[in-house]
Parts: C-alpha cells; structure tokens; sequence
C-alpha cells in the first residue's frame, strides 16, 4: 500500500473561528405583479420560498439531530408536485463541515477504558495511523470510533524515528476515513487544525506549523523535514491527525526531541509530514492485515433460468453458514445464494468478494432462493478456522519403528547401486 488515503466527518466545531461562520442568504420580494402574472410564478417559487424558515441542521457525535420544523404549506389554489416538496427538503440540509467530515474518521486509542491517544482511519482500508510512544508495550489495545463503538486492535507495523504506528483492527470495518492533503500545510494563508481529545469528546482545534526543520526521533535518530509545530499539545492528543482547510491529513501528531547547544535535548510534540507517512505506509508487512470474514460453504455458479446465483453445494461444520441454517446438497434441496447484503452475487468469486466487503463480527443479510421461494437470513461472520498443517509423510514407510518395539534395531544401510550405462543409439 503506498498511498495514504484518508477521509472523515464529524461534529461542528466549539471554538467560534470567524471562518467557521456560516452565511445566510436573503431573498428579496419581488415587486407586485399582476395577478395572473403572479399565480403563474407562484407555482415555481413555492418550493424555493419554503426553504428560507427551514432551521439549520446540526451534526453532533452522539445523541439525535436536530428536530427541524415541517415545512411550509403552499398557498391555497397552488399545486407544488410532491417530488418538487422532496427536493426542497434535500436542499434544506446542510452541507458537513470539514471538521465534522474529518471527525468521522477520527478514532481514540485506549487500554482497558483508559484513552491514550488518537488516531486517523485510513480511508477506504478500516486500520488506523497514531502515534507509536503513546502505546507503551503495543498490546490490549482498543479502537473507540464516532460511534461510540470500540474494536480491539493490534499493533501490525511502526516506525520508531518517526513515531508511527499502524494498528490492524481484529473485527468489523470501519467505513470513514481520512485522505491525504497535497497542499503545503506551512504557508502564510494556511487555516490548519487538529483535534484535542477530552473525556468526554474530540473537538477540532487551531494549531500552528510554523516550518520544516530537523529533529531527533525516537533511539535518537535523526528525522529531516518535521514539521515544527507552535502550539501548545496534550499528551493525549498524540497520534491527532492534522488537517488542511478541506479536512485533508497533511501531517499526523508525533513526539520527538529537538537538539540545543550544550544542553539536553528538549521533547517537543512535531508534525510526521505527508512523505514520512508515505513511506511508512510502504513498507506495511502483507500480514498487517485486518482478519478476513469467513461464511463456510463450497459453492458453485448457477445459471438456470429461475435463479441466478450461487448453488451451495456444501456446508462446514460450525460455520456462520451452518449457525443460520444454510442448506447445501443436491439441486433440489440446497440453496442458492442471490445476494449479499442486497448485493447481487453470480459466481463464487463475486459472492467471495461480497464476504471480503465486510468485517469479522458484522451481521449480514444474504437472500436465499430454494425450491421454489426466496428468503433472507441473516450471517454472523467470523474469520476461518486456522488450519493445522499434516505431519509430512515418512520418506520410507517400511523403516518406521514397530509399535510394539520402541527402540528398534537400526537397519543397515541398502548396498550402492551400480552406475547405469547410458542407452546406445544404433
């Protein structure tokens, strides 16, 4: 994986920043008409006036949205269609901030209940990039997401210079994430932030980048083109990521120390850059993946003409297949497997593929088809059962010990053979 793709969203931010502030835009009555004129122009601008008393909607990490208002009744004699009413409402909601699109991919570390930090969902992949010192010996880890649900963790790759660290989450798949920013995040016009953690919630923050420079990592190696921050940081807040103005990762918060002239060298709290990341990110090992879901079933595709799907042709013993009574057989007895959470499925690659989308732990809907009739059940996935490799077979059988006698006597080793003479051509 050599690419950082992130994304998130979230809830709006406490600190009041004058370019957090929101504009609301007027509509001017026009001058009277004529009446017909006016009934005929009312039609069109019904839908548009019932948006101007729709009260904002706001995005919180937890409990319910807003109650909004019932919108406005046309005037009597005017017929508004009812999909023009339901495109006003699609256009009442308020477009998410950055921060509260980054938010949604932002995740708190923890060891048993107590927070050690944050970290960045990589989007698109469900693992997490925080900060390596906050970790102490990288075990019993949990992952708590926006919604409030936790997932345990384990540490699947890190970088000790750069204080990185990768965590591979052991089930489900978290959907939000965080993308990387290819702008400069030091610059003059530059309105960054990161995110502060509390006991109670994460809320977005100013930060200051002040420049590039130089820094000693961790076992004191050197680290080129961190990202000097100058503001004041938490402890907990290592492993933040930090964002540009569209909610983009330009950097990721690490702890480092900075060398001076004849005196020790002083822990400062540094931005790991875009590039460091990359890098990172590159050299994952291919095990540092999260646990792949498992169904249980031997299937083959099915192609006749009442259903198109996959026939289970067989079911593993104490699989997630066998718990919601999957049937595998003949034709005339077992299913044919349609869809994965409303996802057709046609082959037994695709229907693998469909099982890979989603995480160990999620319940999933698969629609069934079988003598006759369609029904749904609904899957707990697990990973699959490790596998015990069989003892390799003996290289001659007939020099194994007897079972009766346990210490054998040692056969003499076969007389040489003699070489053979190659065959003659005539």
């Amino acid at each position: 994986m050599d690419h950082f793709d992130l994304l998130y969203a979230s809830s709006p931010s406490p600190l009041g920043h004058p370019g957090d502030s929101q504009a609301v835009n007027v509509r001017r009555r026009s001058p009277p008409r004529p009446a017909a004129a006016l009934i005929a122009a009312a039609a069109l601008l019904v839908p548009a006036l019932a948006l101007a008393d729709d009260p904002e909607v706001g995005i919180e990490l937890a409990g319910p949205p807003a109650a909004a208002l019932p919108p406005k009744k046309p005037a009597p004699g005017l017929v508004v269609p009812k999909a023009d009413r339901d495109a006003a409402k699609d256009t009442s909601k308020k477009e998410a901030s950055p921060e509260e699109r980054a938010l949604r991919g932002v995740v708190v570390i923890e060891r048993a209940g107590q927070q050690l930090g944050l970290g960045s969902a990589l989007m698109g992949d469900g693992r997490i990039i925080t900060a390596l010192s906050p970790l102490g010996p990288g075990n019993d880890l949990e992952a708590r997401f926006a919604d409030g649900s936790t997932v345990r963790v384990k540490l699947g790759h890190h970088d000790r210079a750069w204080d990185l660290a990768l965590l591979v989450p052991q089930s489900g798949r978290w959907q939000d994430g965080l993308a990387a920013s290819m702008k400069e995040p030091v610059r003059q016009d530059a309105v960054i932030r990161s995110f502060s953690l509390t006991k109670t919630k994460i809320s977005p923050v100013a930060i200051i980048l002040r420049s590039h420079r130089s820094l000693l990592g961790g076992d004191d190696k050197p680290i080129d083109n961190a990202i000097e921050i100058g503001s004041r940081v938490s402890p907990l807040d290592l492993g933040a990521p930090i964002i540009d103005e569209e909610g983009r990762v330009v950097a990721v918060l690490g702890r480092g120390c900075a060398p001076t002239d004849n005196r020790p060298c002083t822990p400062v709290a540094f931005g790991a850059p875009i590039a460091a990341i990359k890098n990172f990110l590159r050299t994952v090992p291919p095990t540092a993946l999260p646990p792949a879901a498992w169904l249980g079933i031997q299937g083959v595709a099915e192609t006749s003409g009442v259903a198109k799907g996959v026939r289970v042709l067989g079911v593993h013993p104490q699989s997630p297949a066998e718990e919601a009574k999957i049937k595998g057989g003949d034709r005339s007895e077992s299913d044919v497997i349609l869809a994965v959470d409303s996802v057709p499925v046609t082959s037994p690659e695709a229907l693998a593929d469909a099982i890979r989308a989603h995480g160990v732990g999620e319940k999933v809907p698969i629609t069934l088809f079988s003598q006759g009739k369609y029904r749904e059940v609904t899957v707990v996935l697990r990973p699959a059962p490790e596998r015990t490799a069989a003892p390799p077979p003996p290289v001659n059988p007939a020099e194994l010990p007897s079972t009766n006698d346990p210490s054998p006597p040692a056969l003499p080793p076969p007389p040489p053979r003699k070489p053979q003479q190659p065959p003659t051509h005539h």
